[in-house]
């Protein structure tokens, strides 16, 4: 008895693990439209255009602007750790595109100027940057105090201006060394959704 419950328990932890892969593996919609839950793990995706990525060289992040994000008051140690991690999102999302499994284009940071032909240009806002409770991830485990950002995003054929894909994402981090460092773990969720953008650039 005791043996048969082991054996279940890990068959579920197993599952449980091998899911993420199992909804990556599977056929992805790219038919014009707007989609929830795109692949079970892109919040909304927009498909506004058909496009085929091999047509492309690169991608070109801009900076996603924070102007509107909401942040913490002035005076709690989470303000300076979300205007600095704000002041450069799109490093941080560039190295998670580059860290995807199956990237196909090569990525880097908007410096100015144009950025040429056959180059796909990413551009948005930043929703929502929390940097949650170090006390609480700490103390209470189990997801709670959770720093999250939430980003929305459009990929854009450069030389036309032509929006090809709108997106919005979310990804939370909760586990770090004594709870976890603020900026750590936001720029933890910035290269998460950087690699989500790879996963959403395979299926085209």
């Amino acid at each position: 008895m005791r043996a048969a419950a082991l054996l279940t328990s890990v068959l579920v932890i197993v599952g449980l693990c091998a899911a993420p892969a199992l909804a990556r593996g599977k056929k992805s919609v790219t038919a014009p439209g707007k989609y929830s839950e795109w692949n079970d793990e892109i919040d909304e995706l927009e498909v506004v255009s058909t496009f085929a990525a091999a047509d492309y060289e690169k991608i070109v992040v801009e900076q996603f602007d924070g102007s509107d994000t909401e942040l913490p008051e002035k005076d709690d140690n989470t303000y300076l750790p979300v205007k600095q991690v704000l002041g450069d999102t799109a490093t941080p999302f560039v190295m998670g595109y580059l860290e995807a499994d199956g990237r196909r284009l090569d990525a880097s940071v908007a410096s100015g100027g144009s950025p040429g032909p056959k180059t796909l240009l990413v551009r948005g806002k930043v929703l929502e940057m929390n940097p949650g409770s170090q006390a609480a991830r700490y103390w209470g485990g189990f997801g709670a105090g959770a720093a999250g950002v939430k980003l929305s995003g459009e990929v854009v054929d450069a030389e036309s201006g032509k929006v090809l894909l709108r997106f919005t994402q979310e990804r939370r981090s909760g586990v770090g060394l004594a709870g976890g460092d603020y900026s750590d773990l936001l720029n933890r969720n910035l290269r998460a959704i950087g690699e989500d953008l790879a996963f959403i650039l395979q299926a085209f």
